[in-house]
């Protein structure tokens, strides 16, 4: 029952930094997307690179640590910190600024990363691993990253349905989410140097 709950925690944190609903007025905005080639296209490569990307975070995340000589402690705080200036950003702006956000490019930059898989998501999938199994981690990657798929698979009907009123709440509201994932990280890192 524990790995259940920990997946699904994980699980919500992760849609909740990589926003996919958010994404989704930046996504319209490809040129010739509503092209079935090049959604389709665009589709293929968000659905490889997003998971892929987090997993090898995941992986890779304790040993850049290492050979950083950084501790989980001080990660903590600093991804803290990167996770609260993401949530303020997008709180106020309703997107990161800190992104730079430039829509005429194609798929992979910006809306794979820094959009979907920028500095939020890195940092959230290697504290993920320092707390949970590595199985629970990808496992949780795995459903956000469908959860991604599907959202943006199915992004003119979203956008149809709740407009750009309502995707701007979602994303303000989820921005709450991670300023209150980040004040912990902050506190609990801070705990752990004391």
């Amino acid at each position: 029952m524990n790995v259940a709950i920990d997946v699904l925690v994980m699980t919500t944190q992760l849609i909740a930094i990589i926003d996919p609903v958010g994404a989704l007025p930046i996504i319209m905005e490809i040129p010739s997307i509503d092209k079935p080639v090049v959604f389709n296209r665009a589709l293929r490569i968000i659905a490889i690179a997003v998971p892929s990307l987090l997993v090898l975070f995941t992986v890779a995340g304790p040993y850049i640590l290492g050979a950083f000589n950084i501790s989980v402690a001080d990660f903590r705080i600093a991804g803290g910190i990167v996770l609260l200036i993401i949530g303020i950003d997008t709180l106020r702006e309703g997107a990161p600024r800190t992104m730079g956000l430039n829509p005429e490019d194609f798929v992979f930059t910006p809306i794979v990363t820094p959009m979907l898989v920028g500095p939020g998501a890195i940092t959230s999938v290697m504290l993920f691993s320092t707390y949970y199994g590595l199985p629970e981690v990808i496992i949780s990657i795995v459903i956000a990253s469908l959860i991604t798929y599907l959202v943006i698979r199915f992004s003119f009907i979203i956008m149809r349905l709740i407009g750009s009123n309502m995707l701007r709440f979602i994303g303000r509201f989820m921005s709450l989410i991670i300023m209150a994932w980040a004040v912990s990280l902050i506190v609990e890192g801070i705990k752990e140097v004391i």
